[in-house]
């Protein structure tokens, strides 16, 4: 099922426009509710009432589900992490200088945080953002250019320049066509979900099992020992997928009665506004210490040297004062 173009164009402006606008807003207010919300909000529930604007139902937008096929597109998505992205990261790294790899480190983000914080922070990178940004890359975008071929490049080139890292630019390419290609292939966004959510998934679980604080570069070895296992993988996966690729279609995919703008929204804006004074009712002192930090904006250094006040701080052991007064320079 395609989408008038046109239509997709405009659409996928305003809510990437909107996105980056408010989105990096509600991660520093607090980075795991921020990722769940802006997810949720801009990518997932954008596309969805796109899709309603244009008369069909949110089912029209997903697909059809197959454990089978989420399967298969996990696997793929596992084993591409090996054959591609560890490859294309290190010629990256290899490439790029060491400060500008440094300041698009997104292990940063996991730093001076709760374990609440990191909880939320790791599933909305694992569960939200696989299926959100899908829904929206693949689900949306991709099914508005009418040739396959040329839909996939451009929305993956799309989905990777709008992360805003040159670093990890060609990587997200490469992933953001395999993505493409699965819900191609499949006629459903949900392998590509599957493959999103292993490729982030094994992306964390590597973090956590590794020493996050060492930069010792990984050398050649090990890239080119992944890319020869993971395409041996990938191609074994190729030929086994065939049919096991394929999703069903959905039971119904009747159109959905007219309404106005504000019924598809208002749904999206309630849940949005409670999960926020929810967020403020359980930790009002994470989101406070976020803006102070917003604000005071210091330097690693500081950072490093305040990491113990904070923690006071967010435990209530330590006036919220005390820490803002801590990050202003002397005189």
């Amino acid at each position: 099922m395609t989408l008038p173009g046109r239509f997709v164009a405009v659409w996928s402006i305003f809510t990437l426009c909107t996105y980056l606008s408010f989105g990096s807003g509600l991660q520093l207010l607090h980075l795991g509710w921020g990722l769940w919300a802006a997810q949720a909000l801009f990518h997932g529930g954008l596309s969805v009432v796109g899709w309603q604007l244009s008369g069909h139902s949110a089912r029209a937008a997903l697909g059809g589900f197959s454990a089978r096929s989420f399967g298969v597109g996990a696997a793929f998505g596992a084993a591409n992490y090996f054959a591609w992205a560890v490859p294309l990261m290190a010629l990256a790294h290899a490439v790029f200088p060491a400060r500008l790899v440094q300041f698009f480190d997104s292990a940063k983000l996991f730093e001076r945080h709760s374990q609440v914080d990191l909880a939320l922070a790791v599933s909305g990178a694992v569960l939200a953002a696989p299926l959100c940004e899908e829904l929206f890359f693949r689900g949306f975008l991709q099914r508005g250019f009418r040739e396959a071929p040329r839909g996939i490049v451009l929305t993956a080139l799309i989905f990777s320049a709008c992360h805003f890292d040159p670093v990890g630019l060609l990587a997200r390419f490469e992933l953001g066509v395999l993505f493409g290609l699965l819900a191609w292939k499949s006629g459903s966004v949900w392998p590509a979900v599957g493959a999103h959510a292993a490729n982030n998934g094994v992306t964390t679980l590597l973090y956590f099992l590794g020493d996050a604080g060492d930069d010792t570069p990984l050398g050649w070895k090990l890239p080119l020992l992944c890319f020869a296992a993971g395409n041996l993988a990938l191609l074994a996966l190729t030929r086994f997928a065939g049919e096991h690729l394929r999703s069903p279609s959905p039971s119904t995919l009747t159109p959905v009665p007219p309404r106005t703008p504000w019924a598809w929204f208002s749904p999206w804006l309630a849940w949005g506004l409670a999960s926020f004074l929810l967020l403020l009712a359980f930790d009002w002192r994470g989101v406070a210490l976020n803006v102070i930090d917003a604000r005071a904006q210091p330097g690693e250094a500081v950072r490093t040297q305040t990491r113990t006040l904070r923690a006071r701080a967010r435990a209530g052991e330590l006036p919220l004062s005390d820490y803002r007064q801590a990050l202003r320079p002397p005189n």
